[in-house]
């Protein structure tokens, strides 16, 4: 039978992508790429790449992911779901370790114990999720496929065999005695020795064995006279791996991998939380204006709490009409961070998670495209605007209509003239394609006659040293402090320049009189 898939609405009709993706450009420039190292250590073992290197494909599978989220942040079901998990990581052992051996007895051993610990706990998962709330289409469909599997003639069967063979390995219980250089087998129990001396944590029983998957001599001598007095175990073990060769649904596999997408998220937002990070579902309302209140950098924020540095959260709404921001102000002021929030916040919201945000209205958006300033390549032979040009074409080209569309210090080696001329026809392009975005920018007037653009600007505390406040308010660009700050980065002070130019003609000769003060 087929199964529901988890992330794809529709994946028994072929609407699950097919070949590798690669990661998106736009993870290296908002920053994405440290917060998927982050999300994926929460789910160790499991390649999360390909589920989160794609885009659901419509606004509907959006919306289908984030009711399966909201379903897994509900306490009970997300325990449920992350019981199964845990369960089916020891099964997925028990076939590793099936692998890692060559003596047959114990290869047949662990396919058995495999599979008992598959049905199990196939079984549990439908027993526990047929009873909690769940809401969401993706986690209703999951509970009537597993509902009509467990009640399968063939689940039935495997579950009875395989059931049965665990349950004779969990009650063998073989008492050792060494007396006069003689070792003596039987089978039986010492009045609780056994679990004494073997218990594991939380009541599990362990092996004294577990060192090393393959057999000592001694355990092979044992094994030998033990298989000699208890036959049938051995025999069923045997027949079961002729029977059963391989067992369980594809898809069940597959869903199991499936869920680490939603539960390694919401283990890394808890985390975050419990680091005074909040995080809200966002609103999809086309009807309101986008907008979100308290947002910030989830990447720069994770980075700063190892260095108890708080992180500065800004508001922002795109009133009916409007398109672009266009953001000026000082240098580390802000602007790159508060463009990267804006990408984080589409991403998460996108994908079908909670957005790092006090409050968020997300409209929809085809797409996600960035170009962030870099340094010039040696190895291209390429000036820097030639880099940038080369890089943009793409996007210009891709006919892409309603992206988002992040644009961080472009044409920063052109005249201002130049620079304001170009920057304004990328504005146009993108704004006439039905695109949203944000155009961090050092030209001041760049986009000012441009409708549907909004500029807003880095603030400084007003005081003489130019404190950051790192908060980005609408409002014109301000030539206070920003200038200075441009001066400053390139050291064409005063000072700066009379020392190089002293050190240039030598401190003891007189400059030449058209470059004297």
């Amino acid at each position: 039978m087929a199964f529901v898939s988890l992330l794809w609405r529709e994946v028994q009709s072929g609407a699950e992508p097919e070949g590798k993706a690669p990661m998106p450009d736009f993870f290296l420039d908002l920053n994405i790429d440290q917060l998927f190292k982050l999300i994926k250590d929460q789910a160790p073992g499991y390649d999360l790449s390909q589920m989160y290197y794609r885009f659901p494909q419509d606004e509907e599978e959006t919306r289908y992911r984030r009711e399966v989220y909201r379903d897994v942040k509900t306490p009970q079901i997300y325990e449920c779901l992350e019981a199964f998990s845990k369960q089916m990581r020891t099964v997925a052992k028990a076939l590793e370790n099936r692998t890692a051996i060559e003596d047959q007895l114990q290869i047949n051993a662990w396919h058995s114990t495999a599979a008992a610990l598959y049905c199990r706990a196939v079984h549990l998962l439908w027993e526990q999720i047929s009873q909690l709330p769940v809401q969401s289409q993706g986690l209703k469909q999951l509970t009537e496929d597993l509902c009509a599997y467990v009640q399968r003639k063939d689940f039935l069967e495997l579950k009875k065999a395989a059931c049965h063979i665990r349950e004779q390995m969990e009650n063998i219980r073989l008492i050792l005695r060494i007396e006069n250089n003689k070792i003596t087998v039987t089978h039986g129990s010492l009045e609780g020795a056994y679990e004494t001396f073997l218990g594991g944590e939380g009541g599990e029983q362990a092996s004294p064995f577990a060192a090393d998957m393959r057999m000592s001599p001694l355990e092979e001598e044992i094994f030998a006279v033990y298989r000699k007095k208890y036959p049938q175990l051995f025999r069923d073990i045997q027949q079961f791996s002729e029977s059963f060769p391989a067992f369980g649904e594809e898809d069940i596999f597959r869903l199991e991998k499936e869920l680490q997408y939603y539960l390694a998220f919401y283990r890394f937002q808890q985390k975050m939380e419990s680091w005074n990070c909040c995080f809200t579902e966002p609103e999809t309302d086309e009807g309101k204006e986008m907008e979100a209140r308290d947002l910030y950098d989830l990447a720069l924020a994770a980075s700063n709490f190892a260095q108890n540095k708080p992180v500065v959260a800004n508001d922002f709404v795109y009133h009916e009409g409007e398109a672009f921001f266009v953001v000026n102000g000082p240098n580390q002021g802000g602007k790159t961070t508060f463009a990267r929030s804006l990408g984080q916040l589409i991403y998460f919201a996108k994908m079908g998670f909670d957005v790092p945000a006090g409050w968020a209205n997300v409209h929809t958006v085809s797409g996600l495209m960035t170009h962030f300033s870099v340094e010039e390549s040696m190895e291209t032979g390429q000036g820097k605007l030639m880099e940038e040009l080369s890089r943009l074409a793409p996007m210009m080209r891709s006919k892409v209509r309603n992206a988002f569309v992040i644009i961080n210090e472009l044409f920063t080696t052109a005249a201002h003239y130049d620079g304001c001329i170009m920057g304004a026809k990328v504005l146009e392009h993108f704004i006439a394609a039905g695109c949203r975005g944000i155009y961090v920018t050092h030209l001041k007037e760049l986009g000012s006659s441009i409708e549907k653009v909004v500029s807003m600007t880095a603030m400084l505390d007003g005081s003489e040293a130019h404190r950051r406040t790192y908060k980005i308010l609408r409002r014109e660009a301000e030539d206070a402090g920003y200038a200075e700050d441009i001066v400053k980065k390139y050291e064409l002070t005063y000072p700066l320049l009379k020392e190089r130019l002293a050190e240039f003609f030598g401190s003891s000769e007189k400059a030449p009189a058209g470059q004297q003060k």
